[in-house]
């Protein structure tokens, strides 16, 4: 957006305060207006407040000042500044804020440019102005913002004039005092913007008059001086919707990095419990047939099952198989040893478990499959349950 909106407050909360919308791509002015005193400023926020903001206070509560420095300026030599200006102050030096301009280089002699303001001030326009709800870029002097194309140079604003003698040399002036001034002050030809007053006799040239805002917002793009600095120095502004957007982003990161560390957990638990049936199944296996050796135990296991024929629901196979499904499902049960009796067609096995009914889990999973099954006595050994099962053909 090009749009901004420049704001002039006053010294004090009552004082009138004029606002211009410029459009500084066009050079043009999109509206402009004036509220009578910090108030109001809420309103115009509600109206206006969704363009960037900058503030012009009165450059009578703000010094200029040029100070020479010993040397090229350096950290410590400008953290040493407020000492060197502390006798020029009529008040307490921690009581005013400086803020840096530009620094400045000629015939060796090395300058630096210092705006000093009340921290008082500072606070108090920041004040009003985040309180409406603005949010402020940039703060600075308005006679700072006068052309420099014909020095000196003067404009009227509400009841003060407007001064710039030199880049760096400004001033404000109440209407009832700017005939004094003039006649103390001695300048030379005087460019004005604005009609000139009859009854006084300074020497100047009349330039095209213009809206004082508009004439001021016109030169921000050729100053960079801003008041807010160090302890002012505005936050970085985070887009909102960006803002959001990243939120949301973190979130589900998060979550997908919870959801795979508990994914990665739960295949790594299956695999363990994999890897201990696959070991109980062999081990069974080498029971039975302790003869062979095992290459690939499911295909082993459906050659034999192929070999019994028809009475394979009834076969050790077949009742090996079944109890090997059904064990998976209560993975606290470890076998411990096993025989079949081929007149009966049963299969006996004793297994240790973490409680008794981690047995009736096994009992009822087999039932529920078809098979009779016998559970023997159970007895604690140690912190598990042991005990004996005997498990006969589907019915």
């Amino acid at each position: 957006m090009s749009e901004q909106l420049v704001i002039r407050l006053g010294s004090r909360a009552e004082h009138n305060i004029s606002w211009l919308v410029w459009a500084g791509q066009n050079q043009d002015v999109i509206a402009s207006g004036e509220v009578a005193g910090v108030a109001q400023l809420t309103e115009l926020c509600t109206r206006l407040g969704n363009r960037p903001v900058i503030a012009l206070v009165p450059a009578s509560d703000v010094v200029l000042k040029q100070v020479n420095l010993p040397s090229k300026p350096n950290r410590q030599l400008l953290q040493a500044l407020p000492y060197m200006l502390e006798e020029e102050q009529a008040e307490d030096i921690e009581k005013l804020f400086l803020a840096l301009g530009s620094v400045q280089h000629h015939d060796g002699q090395y300058s630096q440019q210092v705006a000093v303001c009340q921290h008082e001030r500072m606070r108090q326009w920041l004040d009003w102005l985040q309180s409406a709800g603005f949010s402020v870029s940039r703060i600075l002097p308005d006679a700072l913002l006068l052309p420099e194309q014909q020095l000196p140079a003067c404009i009227q604003l509400q009841n003060q004039w407007l001064l710039k003698q030199s880049s760096w040399q400004v001033s404000a002036i109440d209407v009832s005092w700017w005939g004094d001034y003039l006649q103390l002050a001695g300048l030379p030809m005087l460019t004005s913007y604005s009609p000139w007053p009859d009854e006084l006799a300074q020497s100047h040239q009349l330039a095209e008059p213009e809206l004082p805002l508009a004439l001021l917002a016109n030169q921000l793009q050729h100053n960079d001086f801003n008041l807010l600095q160090g302890e002012y120095k505005p936050k970085r502004q985070v887009n909102r919707q960006l803002q959001l957007w990243r939120s949301s982003a973190i979130l589900f990161g998060a979550c997908l990095s919870i959801y795979l560390l508990q994914l990665g957990i739960s295949n790594w638990q299956l695999s363990r419990q994999s890897a201990a049936l696959q070991q109980q199944s062999q081990t069974l296996y080498l029971q039975a047939f302790p003869q062979e050796r095992i290459v690939n135990l499911n295909l082993q296991l459906q050659q034999k099952l192929a070999a019994v024929g028809g009475n394979s629901e009834q076969s050790f196979l077949v009742l090996l198989d079944s109890l090997q499904q059904q064990i998976a499902k209560v993975p606290d049960i470890s076998l411990e040893n096993l025989r079949y009796d081929g007149k009966r067609a049963e299969l006996r096995f004793e297994a240790k478990g973490d409680n008794f009914q981690s047995f009736e889990k096994l009992k009822s999973a087999l039932e529920q499959v078809g098979f009779s099954v016998e559970q023997g006595a159970l007895s604690n050994d140690g912190d598990k349950v042991q005990g004996s099962v005997a498990m006969r053909g589907k019915v």
